[in-house]
């Protein structure tokens, strides 16, 4: 994943960060150095630091590790580094000389930590499955086309613009769910159409096949389908919807 992070408010408070923190802990040694009485937040063995330089150091690291995060779990960890530092920050006690800058900091990475969430849900855990990335281009692109956003549990759900179909993208399957009405055994054009479109995109070899228009029949009908073994499909049907979901990985 390449990320314009020249531009991005991540990357942007990369330079303020780092230079705060070297500045901060060159200081922090030269008065440990000079300084025979250690401020109280210290000790002797230097393990202990204040609650602002904690914080500023957290922040640091959190900003470097951004710009090599790729995976889900690269993502989570700098949202984590984010969230221990503004828990360090928030600690600053109101008499501090510092105490301005921490809650203004605080703020500055709350904005990056929701960068970082943001991150996290679009990567998802399976970033590497081509079912996320390029079924998700090829829906977008399609006619009628898709509109994705971050779902639940990692997803990425994608909503047609009428309303007549939702698909959900995570790990190794992709399902399109479509509504229906139990009292109507019939299918809808647009169950049709959008079962084709899906399947064409999804599993080529199993759209358009003799097999396919009769399970949705009986689907519809709340009968089982009728779907080869080999064929990466399943059908199920809800009290309000139509499912179709194709496995892209055993």
């Amino acid at each position: 994943m390449v990320l314009n992070l020249a531009k991005s408010p991540l990357a942007r408070s990369i330079g303020g960060v780092g230079a705060i923190a070297a500045v901060l802990i060159g200081a922090s040694y030269l008065a440990t150095a000079s300084d025979p009485d250690p401020e109280p937040d210290q000790t002797i063995n230097q393990l202990s630091i204040s609650p602002w330089q904690q914080g500023t150091d957290l922040g640091w690291q959190a900003a470097v590790e951004a710009q090599t995060a790729q995976t889900q779990a690269d993502w989570q960890r700098v949202s984590d580094l984010w969230g221990q530092a503004i828990a360090a920050l928030e600690t600053v006690p109101a008499t501090d000389a510092n105490y301005a800058q921490a809650q203004a900091k605080a703020e500055q990475y709350r904005g990056n930590r929701a960068i970082a969430g943001d991150r996290l849900a679009k990567v998802g855990p399976a970033a590497s499955a081509p079912i996320v990335s390029d079924l998700q281009t090829a829906l977008a692109a399609a006619e009628p086309a898709f509109t994705f956003a971050p779902g639940p549990n990692a997803r990425t759900v994608g909503r047609s613009a009428d309303g007549l179909a939702t698909v959900e993208l995570g790990g190794d399957r992709a399902t399109l769910v479509l509504p229906r009405s139990p009292q109507d055994k019939t299918l809808t054009m647009a169950q049709v159409v959008y079962a084709n479109q899906f399947l064409a995109l999804a599993a080529p070899e199993a759209a358009a096949q003799p097999w396919l228009l009769e399970s949705l029949r009986n689907v519809q009908r709340n009968q089982p389908p009728t779907i080869p073994a080999e064929a990466p499909v399943t059908l199920s049907a809800g009290a309000e919807s139509l499912s179709i979901t194709v496995v892209t990985e055993p």
